[in-house]
């Protein structure tokens, strides 16, 4: 009951944030579960809110009065089955971890470990563990918040994305100078390439769609399918993009590119866009059954058709 009441008060003081124009608005990622039917984003300000997703109902409010500027990168991601929801925060913890069932917390990663900001952390499909990017570093960390090993880039470019492949037999990491590059966890280079990122620096995405495909962003500059052995493109398509996902097997790739949903094939040929009303900034993520998940107006999540682009439901905050 206790936790009902908490979590009622926290939704109160979360809609008159917004209301008072305190919440900064932009959904900077989007979580979901379906084991656990709970649909999870993470705010700029760092406010994290959790939904039913078939209610739409509030369940979880974190970070209510977080503050207005934030050293690590505002994520939240399920594990595997929807067990635990992690979240990026500030304060004496930068990642934390909650029990879906109980609401226990653990945290992940503690402040001292922060030099920079956490950009990126990629959950185990196959054990309770996860990969988070610290500047330059790469962490495995357990479900108890214990490190596994560390491993340090030598570069001077910031890491801006890590994924498992898989297998989780080795991973990939991208940089913000557009090197994409996959390692052991003994730390030894499988393999590396540099995509072209212009005269700046910029986020670099990377995500396997199974085992055989590999597929790359750079923000609002391309989207790259790269071979997965020598990480050289295969194919690259100029994409405003700010983020992508993918259908099972990577049949089908939905780039937001606003206001558009562009959709490209596997081989990273676009074959068709779906025009939307919302031309902020919003993640993207493949929610099953032909649907996609994306940002809209006035800080809500919405559930759309992946063919039509037409909204099935709304996560409000």
């Amino acid at each position: 009951m206790k936790r009902v009441w908490l979590a009622a008060a926290a939704a109160i003081f979360f809609s008159l944030q917004m209301a008072a124009g305190e919440l900064h608005r932009d959904v900077l990622s989007i979580g979901y579960t379906k084991a656990k039917g709970l649909v999870a984003a993470a705010y700029r300000g760092g406010q994290i809110a959790v939904w039913d997703f078939e209610s739409g109902r509030v369940k979880h409010v974190y970070n209510a009065s977080a503050p207005k500027d934030t050293l690590n990168k505002p994520l939240a991601h399920f594990s595997a089955g929807g067990r635990r929801l992690a979240f990026t925060q500030e304060g004496d913890a930068g990642l934390v971890s909650y029990d879906t069932e109980t609401g226990a917390s653990t945290v992940l990663v503690p402040h001292r470990l922060l030099v920079e900001g956490i950009s990126a952390f990629s959950w185990s499909q196959q054990a309770d563990s996860v990969l988070v990017a610290i500047g330059r570093d790469i962490f495995l960390i357990n479900a108890q918040g214990r490190t596994q090993w560390q491993h340090r880039l030598e570069t001077r470019a910031l890491i801006t994305d890590v994924v498992w492949h898989p297998s989780e037999k080795f991973y990939t990491v991208a940089t913000d100078d557009g090197v994409v590059s996959t390692w052991e966890s003994s730390g030894r280079v499988i393999g590396s390439s540099k995509l072209d990122t212009g005269a700046h620096s910029a986020t670099v995405k990377v995500g396997w769609t199974n085992e055989d495909w590999l597929v790359a962003s750079v923000r609002g500059v391309s989207l790259a399918v790269l071979d997965p052995e020598t990480l050289k493109p295969k194919k690259t398509t100029a994409c405003n993009c700010f983020d992508f996902t993918w259908s099972p097997g990577g049949k089908e790739l939905f780039a937001w590119s606003p206001p558009n949903i562009a959709i490209f094939s596997e081989s990273g040929q676009r074959t068709r866009e779906i025009r939307t009303p919302f031309d902020g900034e919003s993640p993207i993520v493949w929610a099953g059954d032909g649907r996609l998940l994306t940002a809209f107006s006035d800080s809500a999540v919405v559930l759309r058709d992946a063919r039509t682009g037409k909204i099935v439901r709304t996560y409000a905050p």
